[in-house]
């Protein structure tokens, strides 16, 4: 069987976690999908991701997560690779929806660790292996949200999945420890794809050995990532630093993503219509959007 190695396949630079903009009627509003699919695009970042957590994944069904990678695979026509995200509390599902992902023409698929119930190790060890196994030839980026997903990665379960599973090729930690990143890098070795998710940290973990930042921030104002990214890569440290502090600002005028509405405002001030979110996921209040548009003046500044 035909599986990708490890070190063969490269992925690098800023992901875009791609918001899912939804109409008044609660539908996702695809005309306003492919309008971010090109935004990002055009700014330069290196890939989007689909159906994460910035996507509110979690609040679509199974038809609708397909929908949305079709269309997004659609839009971006190549430009960029797409990565489908396929995590769901069960694995059935995410085998479903990874398997979907093959055929619809995804790069590369992510799989957020189970979520609600408390697995251990072993438990997440035949969930991962069974996901990775239903797509052999398709390189396979695990995911850790401990804070979200209440269930976490060790590194000793990393290990014995890089051993199982060719094509598990990287890890997306969103998780403030950059003990425990560094232990990911470690666990990894050579031709591994570890990836950072915590925007305010993106320069430590680029320090620590991130080869990608996925940044949900990054969907209104990708510019700032990108530029921290290449010169970090430049050696220009003392810039990159600065650039972190104007990261930071989009951080805390999206209030660090507590709800997506905060990201699609901020779009939609750039001329890029986002649409609403889900419920129960909430609108900005008025005092809210006022303090955003405060914001976005001050970034315009720096």
């Amino acid at each position: 069987m035909n599986m990708p190695l490890r070190g063969s396949f490269s992925l690098e630079g800023v992901i875009v976690p791609l918001v899912t903009p939804f109409d008044d009627h609660n539908r996702i509003d695809f005309v306003a999908l492919r309008q971010v699919v090109d935004f990002v695009i055009s700014k330069g970042v290196n890939a989007v991701m689909v159906g994460g957590t910035t996507g509110e994944g979690m609040l679509l069904s199974l038809n609708e997560r397909k929908e949305l990678l079709e269309t997004v695979i659609d839009q971006a026509s190549g430009r960029v690779a797409v990565i489908a995200h396929t995590g769901c509390i069960d694995t059935g599902s995410t085998v479903e929806l990874s398997r979907h992902a093959r055929i619809a023409g995804a790069q590369i698929i992510s799989a957020i660790v189970p979520y609600f119930f408390t697995f251990n190790d072993e438990q997440l060890f035949r969930h991962f292996l069974a996901v990775a196994d239903s797509v052999p030839d398709l390189p396979v980026l695990l995911y850790a949200f401990p804070g979200n997903a209440k269930n976490d990665i060790s590194p000793a379960l990393l290990e014995r999945l890089l051993r199982a599973a060719p094509n598990i090729v990287g890890i997306k930690s969103s998780n403030d420890d950059l003990v425990r990143f560094q232990e990911y890098v470690e666990a990894g070795g050579s031709g591994f794809i570890p990836c950072f998710g915590v925007d305010e940290l993106m320069l430590g973990g680029l320090v620590f050995g991130s080869k990608a930042q996925v940044s949900g921030n990054a969907n209104s104002f990708p510019e700032p990532f990108i530029r921290l990214y290449r010169e970090f890569r430049a050696g220009n440290i003392e810039l990159a630093q600065r650039l972190q502090q104007v990261v930071n600002e989009v951080v805390r005028i999206h209030q660090a993503g507590k709800t997506t509405a905060f990201f699609k405002a901020t779009l939609t001030l750039r001329g890029i219509p986002a649409g609403r979110v889900r419920p129960p996921m909430r609108e900005l209040t008025a005092d809210e959007l006022e303090e955003v548009k405060r914001g976005v003046e001050r970034l315009e500044v720096l």
